[in-house]
């Protein structure tokens, strides 16, 4: 009940600074393309720094044995959302592509990064990092292909050196090594990744400033996309994840980077491959405001078990 009640409240306050991002795009004080500069200043900046820095703790053979289970929890999940939006989201359907990669790909960075670091500090941002990489590896190859119907080298090019990738591959050589940056480089990269929380929820909000979410509301497809996501894939992610009885804290904050709401990396892909970028981002926005429910139910359930 404690991680519920903790995470309700953490959405709350991404609530506020999400609202936030309305106003500013609202208000014209930050534009469509500025919007599409803070994104790439998250993606290719801020979130690999985060990813980096989570490795960045004193190496100890359980944490090492862990970090591994992590990255095994990682590639579990995303198999399993893979398989169940591939079985309940045919090709026949209008605008499959955005469909299933919303349903497969969370928000697990700009949102999951604060709530795992409310809820369980430095070994559940290490275990995040962990997850983010698997996450980026899948998502520019197996989203690669999916949204654009090539599966060649490219893709697994794509995978392996997106920034994310390379910041988890340059983390855990550090880690294993026992590298650790002295005191003011840690310091000044600790600060940019306190950026991830507000930059990432004001870039959400003016998101969904360009989207008429009154309208998609009225779209019965979006809640079947939005249920499978955010209801459905963490579930069965829960049951699956329990079997092994594992650490707690390790399958936790796996079980709430599944449980996010859809990720804004669907919209970002819709756009550069000509697909319907709106309904993605009508999905994105649907699926956030749904997750201040969602996900503390979810983590009422897996604590539960």
């Amino acid at each position: 009940m404690e991680y519920a009640i903790l995470t309700f409240q953490k959405m709350i306050v991404m609530f506020i600074i999400l609202i936030i991002g309305v106003i500013a795009y609202k208000a014209k004080i930050i534009t469509k393309e500025g919007n599409s500069t803070l994104s790439s200043l998250l993606l290719f900046i801020v979130n690999p720094i985060v990813i980096f820095m989570g490795f960045q703790i004193d190496y100890t053979k359980e944490m090492f044995e862990k970090l591994w289970i992590s990255i095994l929890f990682a590639i579990i999940i995303h198999i399993i959302a893979i398989v169940i939006s591939y079985i309940f989201i045919r090709k026949k359907v209008k605008d499959f592509e955005i469909e299933r990669i919303s349903a497969i790909y969370s928000n697990c960075g700009f949102i999951g990064i604060p709530i795992i670091n409310a809820l369980f500090g430095q070994e559940g941002v290490f275990y995040l990092a962990s997850y983010i990489a698997v996450f980026n590896l899948f998502l520019w190859t197996q989203g690669y292909i999916l949204m654009t119907g090539k599966a060649n080298k490219k893709a697994v090019l794509n995978g392996i050196l997106s920034p994310c990738v390379i910041a988890a591959i340059l983390g855990i050589l550090c880690f294993c090594f026992k590298i650790r940056f002295f005191k003011e480089a840690e310091e000044a990269l600790n600060h940019i990744t306190n950026m991830n929380t507000p930059l990432a929820m004001i870039v959400a909000g003016i998101t969904m400033a360009q989207s008429d979410i009154l309208k998609a509301l009225k779209n019965l497809r979006l809640y079947f996309v939005c249920l499978l996501k955010l209801f459905i894939i963490p579930l069965v992610c829960v049951f699956v994840l329990k079997l092994f009885k594992f650490d707690n804290v390790l399958t936790m904050t796996s079980i709430i980077l599944v449980a996010c709401p859809i990720g804004a990396s669907g919209t970002m892909f819709a756009i550069r491959y000509n697909k319907n970028a709106i309904y993605c981002a009508e999905l994105y926005t649907a699926s956030t405001i749904l997750s201040a429910i969602s996900l503390p139910i979810i983590i009422l359930i897996a604590n539960s078990l």
